[in-house]
């Protein structure tokens, strides 16, 4: 959390020790290892303009969301919603402080519609959590974090986890494509872990920014059963792959590949070690690699 004239803005970053960090190695141990054991000049930049247009756009909508939220939420409960800088402002100085300052017009002009949008359902909610963050112990030993996008209370007293989505093209498929979602999945596993039964599941808020004008879905995420009953031997499977390669004593950049065109290759882009495996740690992009050379 951060301040900007007495006021304050919030930290949306990812949690220390949550599913992004568990689906890295998931995905590929040697993406894990890249990151997490090799050399910081080696390891991908954390700064915005160092990410994909897509995850850049994503991150100042969740800043705008955030903060459109933990305003509602001051209002709620009597406290000076203005303790907080406004959406629109908190995307113009986030996207000024990280260098991606070209993308605050749009971004802003989608909050504008969600919050005319939205204004309605606010009314009925009563806002519990904005990036709060939550954590339990898996197996007594695996530490698992998350930071909640939002979580409100409807009028029948049961518990939501939301989460923000942003999208260049909303589809009927972005239901399927979330309900396999193990931080999606996790979310609702951490917040059981304080409201129990009343947690009655988990909702979405797709925004669509790469038409002419914003769209927006707010969907109620399909449970899947099978997936829940799994998720904690899933954390610890994951776990414990780690743990074995880091007691193999193999080097950092010696871990296994995916070796895959569809992880190595994403909707966002290329991973960003992508260099790295190709040719190896510590050979600089250029010279001839074609069979001819």
């Amino acid at each position: 959390m951060t301040s900007r004239n007495d006021a304050l803005i919030l930290t949306t970053s990812a949690s220390r020790r949550g599913w992004h960090r568990l689906q890295l190695a998931a995905e590929c141990l040697q993406k894990y290892s890249w990151n997490y054991n090799g050399p910081r000049d080696d390891r991908a930049s954390q700064k915005m303009s160092a990410s994909s247009p897509a995850l850049v756009k994503g991150s100042l909508m969740h800043l705008a969301h955030a903060h459109h939220y933990i305003r509602l939420k001051a209002r709620q409960e009597g406290t000076d919603p203005d303790d907080w800088v406004g959406p629109e402002e908190a995307v113009e100085l986030i996207a000024q402080e990280e260098g991606v300052s070209q993308f605050a017009p749009l971004i802003q002009k989608v909050y504008r519609a969600f919050a005319e949008r939205n204004e309605e359902a606010d009314e009925s909610r009563r806002i519990l959590g904005v990036e709060q963050l939550h954590e339990t112990m898996i197996a007594g030993k695996y530490l698992l974090t998350g930071r909640i996008d939002l979580l409100f209370e409807d009028p029948d007293g049961r518990v939501w986890v939301l989460d923000l989505k942003t999208t260049g093209r909303l589809t009927a498929s972005h239901k399927d494509f979330y309900a396999v979602s193990g931080q999606l999945i996790g979310y609702q596993h951490l917040v059981r872990q304080t409201y129990g039964d009343r947690v009655a599941g988990m909702k979405l808020n797709l925004v669509e920014h790469g038409g002419a004008e914003p769209k927006f879905e707010h969907i109620t995420l399909p449970r899947s059963p099978n997936l829940e009953a799994r998720f904690v031997q899933t954390i610890i499977d994951i776990e414990e792959s780690i743990e074995r390669m880091e007691k193999s004593g193999r080097a950092y950049d010696d871990w296994p590949k995916a070796m895959s065109e569809l992880i190595c290759v994403t909707r966002y882009g290329e991973c960003p070690f992508i260099h790295q495996c190709r040719f190896g740690a510590g050979v600089k992009p250029g010279g001839d690699w074609s069979w001819e050379g």
